[in-house]
């Protein structure tokens, strides 16, 4: 064999690999890649922006840096994003029938006690619609916990951003809603 053939027939085995590669991605796989890629990356603010600027400062790290971040991955993973929840704080994140419907069942299972689902799950006959739970963790109770054991300054924050806000009132370890993502 020459070298000019070896050379061919590896980059024909290179090509295969890639293109191979390519149409093994699932649409779940496409979806928990944008869940995980949007929690890590609101994680990374809010903690940057909880250390510089304290919970009243942060507020705009929901409000205005989320939208822009979902927006990129969206753009980058083919797919549609929403947080959203049966108490919402921002109204753009009201739950659509199929997530409502989701949202009430999965709040049910906690109430009954049961476990819910820890991973990236398909909705119900919507085999292209994904979710991930978001229960709720000490650190998030600063702006979403007990109306008056949050600080006078965050609640005035909160309403001034969110005047319709819903979402207050949670304990550690309750659900807060779902990352929806329907993949295109």
């Amino acid at each position: 064999m020459t070298k000019s053939s070896v050379a061919m027939m590896s980059a024909m085995i290179l090509v295969a690999t890639v293109a191979g590669n390519a149409a093994e991605v699932t649409p779940q796989a496409t979806a928990a890649k944008a869940i995980g890629q949007l929690g890590q990356e609101m994680r990374n603010k809010l903690t940057e922006s909880m250390k510089k600027n304290g919970p009243a400062g942060s507020i705009d790290v929901c409000a205005k840096d989320a939208p822009t971040i979902i927006s990129r991955i969206e753009h980058e993973q083919g797919v549609t994003i929403k947080r959203t929840s049966l108490k919402v704080r921002n109204s753009q994140n009201v739950p659509d029938s199929v997530e409502q419907e989701l949202l009430e069942s999965l709040a049910a299972l906690q109430k009954a006690g049961g476990v819910l689902p820890s991973g990236v799950t398909v909705f119900p006959k919507s085999p292209k619609r994904f979710y991930k739970t978001i229960t709720m963790e000490q650190a998030c109770l600063k702006c979403h916990g007990d109306a008056t054991a949050i600080n006078e300054q965050v609640r005035k924050e909160i309403t001034a951003t969110y005047p319709n806000d819903q979402a207050i009132g949670y304990k550690e370890g309750d659900f807060r809603g779902i990352i929806s993502v329907l993949v295109k």
